[in-house]
This record gives C-alpha cells, structure tokens and sequence, in this order.
C-alpha cells in the first residue's frame, strides 16, 4: 500500500506542473509589453503563462506541456498579421478531447479571416457558439459587460465592468453565457467532450487594467479553467460536425503542425519580471518639471494658428505640436516668411512649439517596404538608405530649424507613428532590411547565401520555420536605433536643447518605431511619449530595460464637455503621478478649454 501511495503521488506531481501551464499562442505576434495585462488575471489565478511570440502556432509537444491555450486571433486580410492554420485546428481538436482548455481571443480590428476559421472550428466541434459577423463586415461595439448570475462564475460578482470592443457572441444554451453587454453575451463557453471551450474578445481579455470589476471577472473565468469539477454549470456541446473550410475570406493554410517549436522559439513567461537593475536616472526638462506636459495636438494651418494659441491659453497648456503638411516641409522662399511670421507669433507667448510631420506621409526615392508575404507595403522601406539620407534626415533638419533667428520658440520636433507603426509591424522584408536582418543571425557563408537568393515571398516562412525570426528582428531594430543615434547627434548640433516627441494612439511595438526610439533618446534627454496608453508606468519601465528612456502623457479625450468629480480626480492622478503630464488631440473648443483649466488646477 504504501509503495502504491508513493506511485500516486509522483503521477500527480508530474502532471502538476502540466496543469499549471498556459500557453499564449498571438496571431499578430504583438510585442509581450502590450501582452501584459492579457495575462496578469491568468497569472494571479495560479497559471504559469508562457508566450511563443515568434512561432504562433501549435505544436504536438504543446499537448504535452500544457492544459489550457489562450489563441489570440489575427488580423487578416484587413491587415497583416499571422493567422490560424488547419494544423492549429488539429491540434485544437486533440486539445479538448484530452480534458484541456482552449480560450479563443478574436479580433475585434479586423481579423475577419481568422473569425471565420474560428467560427467554422466551433461548429465542427458541436460547441453551440458563434461571433456573430464573424465572417463579414461589422464595427465591434464598445461595451460595459456584466457577469450573469447563477452561471458557472458565481463568484465573479456582479457589478457591470467596461469590456473594451466586442462582437454579440450567439449561443445555443443560456448556461453557456458568462457575462453579457450590450444585450447580448460577450463571453461564453461550452464544454466539448472532455474540455472547456471559451471564447471571448481580445480586447475584453485585455481589459483587467481598465477597471479593478473586469480584473475580478477575469480572474474568476482564469480559475474556473483550472476547476473542472466546477465546468457542470457550463452548457454542452452536441455532436462534432464536419470541419468545413470553403469559401472563407481567404485560403486556410495546410501547415502539417511539427512535433517541436524551432529550437530559436523560445517561450517566454508573462508577466515579464522587470529589473531594477538598470534605473539609470532620466533627466526631467525644467518646464515639465514644474508644470508637466501640457500639450495640444493639431494640424497646422497659419489662418487658424490665432485660434490655437488662444485655446493653449484658456486651457492653461504649455506645449502647442502641429503636423505640418508635405508640401510647407518643403525649403522655399514662400515657406521661410511662413515659418518666419509663425516664429513670430510664438515669439510673443510663452508656448513652447513642436513641428510635427505623420512618418507615414515623409516621400522616399529609394525602395518600399515589402511585408510578410512578399508584397509591396506603402511605406517606405526601413533601412534603405536612400530613405534615411534623402527623406528623414532632410525632414527632420528642416523641422529643427523651423525656428529660424528664433530657435527659441522651437521646443523640440513631433513624429506622429500612427499608420506607419501598423505597416512596419507586419513588413521588414525588403532587400536592404534583408540583407542587414541575416547579417545579425551570424550564418555560416554557404547559408547566408543560400538566404539571400530567396524570393521576398518565403522569407517570412523560412525565418518563422527556422526559429531564426526573433533574431532577425532585433538585427532590424538595432540597425534602426544605430541611425537614429547618428540622426539624433547631427540635429542636437544645429539645436544642442531640441527635444523630440512621438504621438501615436497604440504603444510603439515594432521593430522600426522600436527603434527609433532608442537611438533618438538618452537619460539626459528622453524622448517625450504621447499615447493613450494607461499603463504608463509598467510601459516605462519595460522601455528602459530595452534601452528606451521616456517620459509620458497621458491623452485625454477632447470631446468630453465636462469631467465627473470622481473620474476628475483619477484623471489627474493618472495624468499628473503616472504620466509626467496629458495632451489632448482635436478641435480647440472654449468650453472644452476651460474644462481643462479647472482640471489642471
């Protein structure tokens, strides 16, 4: 008996660690700092949370080594992005029949393909649940949900919880619904032979940091996963059908899953530890040390220039950035006495100016940037030099010297990264990118040059298969950072107190815009932030360990006619403690500007 007993207890020991272990499987392969508050409720529900950001599909020892997936879906064919393949479906399958856990995260921006496939993988397996427009067109609504009482997560509360963007989920069987918004279910499960089946938004997944109410909840739904015993209030699926896979948005790829991920595929373990090691002191500039960014976000145009500096006024801003159209970059005598009278006008104010110009919109003469499957990209390519030489330093010593017998005026220069971060983060294939990404892998010769002669179209794929595209990465965005410092040197000489910002609605994650901010920054002049991220200060802190130092603001809404008491005081708690200040972004209302002066007081 006791021989028996001590038998028992390594079967259960060995299949503990098993368990215990959630693997997080990114179409988009989204960079893990923008991961972090997907699995933190996952993490503080005793997983051990493991992402494979540079192999996105499963793999037969996957089965082996952990009890619950959480695939977070792509965004093909609205945009680039990995998606699921019929081998992932597959695996999936084996996945619930051997009592595991699949969570699917759809997209909710785009990503009809792999709603489709999704959806059509739900039918086959008799779950009884569907994302509705799944397979077409449709805008995702912004939601509060509520968890639904009496369903299996009891203990999830029931206070309504803002849940991001979502699409209705239709359900066969009210027990299958786990929290509803809008009307309709958002989140629901089904359980399938010997497994749970859950299926949710990303975005409502990737809401636990928005609210301490969607933190519980998620948390909640993490340990239902971990209870089977608790899975009998959940409703059951009905017979498997067959997979069918015709007719979608695009092909589903073949892709026969390996028995291993490639050996350079490593997991890493979410959230990320971060270190304390490397708190190399940032310099704070005196005028945002005293009163914290204070910036107004517009387009620039000279009849309206009256108007802005006068909102900057009312709403006690301190920091007016002004995207520039293409052709007033351009150095003519026409565009000198603009930039002359516009000195002047600031010359007479104590507002500090940033000249801002869209990255996307900067022209280039050499090459475009070619993206995962061999195609063209409307932008220009990353490393060809004909880009940085004859486009972006140009641009960039122009805006510099917009001040003209001024420079005063001019507090530093603006990129705005929008549009062209979602370009690059699906591109990098170009020749030039090439050629500089396998020099970084360190190949032998005869590889190397068996690499290079490889069509634009199955780069992507042999660096994926190869393990070899986490390196390639990095190769690229160091290759950007190292420019960019040379770039950063030239114009601190023609303006040694020039700052410069960067504005973009989603955090900087790609290897491109990556890397431009480690070159254009430096403790003793960080690059100034301006996003709508709220988790700045976790954000930050990643950002140092890969070499990026910033300071942050916080964007506020710019159509809101007033703030309640309470949502005022986290405002500015967030905006003033978290953040080193806010900028706003739209029109220039007076009763908008006077709000924000009694909010910054």
């Amino acid at each position: 008996m006791r021989h028996l007993c001590l038998f028992l207890l390594v079967i259960v020991g060995a299949c503990q660690p098993e368990a215990r272990r959630l693997l997080v499987v990114d179409l988009t392969l989204a960079d893990p700092l923008t991961l972090e508050a997907t699995a933190a409720p996952w993490h503080a529900a005793g997983y051990r949370v493991e992402y494979r950001r540079f192999y996105p599909h499963l793999t037969r020892q996957d089965l082996q080594r952990y009890r619950t997936v959480l695939v977070l879906g792509g965004r093909q064919p609205e945009n680039l992005s990995d998606a699921l393949t019929i081998g992932d479906l597959a695996i999936l399958a084996e996945w619930i029949r051997r009592d595991g856990v699949v969570v699917l995260g759809y997209t909710e921006d785009g990503g009809t393909l792999d709603r489709w496939i999704m959806n059509q993988w739900l039918a086959a397996q008799g779950a009884g649940i569907a994302i509705a427009a799944g397979s077409g067109a449709g805008n995702a609504q912004l939601l509060d949900a509520s968890p639904l009482p009496h369903s299996a997560l009891d203990n999830a509360g029931f206070a309504a919880f803002p849940a991001g963007h979502n699409y209705p989920l239709q359900i066969r069987d009210r027990s299958q619904i786990l929290a509803r918004g809008g009307g309709t279910a958002v989140v629901a499960a089904s359980r399938v032979q010997d497994g749970l089946i859950v299926v949710a938004s990303r975005s409502l997944l990737a809401s636990a940091d928005a609210d301490s109410r969607a933190r519980e909840f998620l948390v909640a739904l993490a340990r239902l996963t971990r209870r089977p015993a608790e899975w009998a209030g959940v409703g059951a699926g009905t017979r498997p059908a067959l997979l069918r896979l015709a007719g979608g948005p695009q092909p589903v790829a073949v892709h026969p899953p390996p028995l291993t991920p490639p050996a350079g595929a490593t997991a890493l373990v979410l959230p990320h530890p971060v270190s304390t090691s490397r708190e190399d002191p940032v310099a704070v500039p005196g005028w945002i040390n005293r009163q914290g960014m204070r910036v107004l976000w517009s387009r620039f145009t000279l009849p309206a220039l009256d108007s802005l500096l006068g909102f900057v006024d009312v709403a006690a801003l301190n920091a007016l950035a002004t995207t520039i159209p293409e052709p007033a970059i351009l150095d003519t005598a026409s565009t000198r006495n603009l930039w002359k009278i516009t000195a002047e006008r600031f010359q007479v104010t104590s507002i500090r100016w940033f000249p801002a110009v869209a990255l996307s919109a900067i022209p280039s003469q050499g090459a475009d940037e070619v993206d995962r499957h061999g195609r063209l990209a409307p932008i220009a390519c990353g490393l060809d030099s004909l880009f940085w030489r004859g486009a972006l330093r140009p641009t960039y010593r122009i805006l510099t010297g917009l001040g003209g017998a001024r420079p005063e005026v001019l507090a530093g220069v603006a990129l705005d990264l929008d549009s062209a971060m979602t370009y690059y983060r699906g591109s990098g294939f170009c020749d030039a990118d090439y050629r500089v990404g396998l020099a970084a892998l360190g190949l032998e010769r005869t590889e190397a040059e068996r690499l290079a002669a490889l069509p634009p179209v199955v780069r992507y794929d042999t660096l994926l298969e190869r393990g070899w595209l986490g390196r390639y990465y990095e190769g690229l965005e160091g290759a950007v950072a190292e420019r960019a410092i040379v770039l950063r040197a030239e114009l601190r000489r023609l303006h040694p107190d020039v700052r410069f910002a960067f504005h973009a609605n989603d955090v900087p994650d790609d290897w491109f815009t990556l890397g431009l901010l480690r070159g254009f920054s430096s403790p003793d002049a960080p690059v100034l932030l301006w996003l709508k991220e709220r988790r700045a200060p976790a954000l930050l802190r990643h950002y140092r360990e890969r070499g990026v130092y910033a300071l942050s603001a916080l964007g506020l809404e710019p159509d809101r006619a007033t703030f309640a008491p309470s949502e005022s005081s986290r405002l500015r708690f967030a905006a003033f403690s978290e953040n080193a200040g806010f900028w706003l972004d739209g029109a220039a209302a007076d009763s908008l500007g006077r709000v924000i002066r009694r909010f910054v007081r």
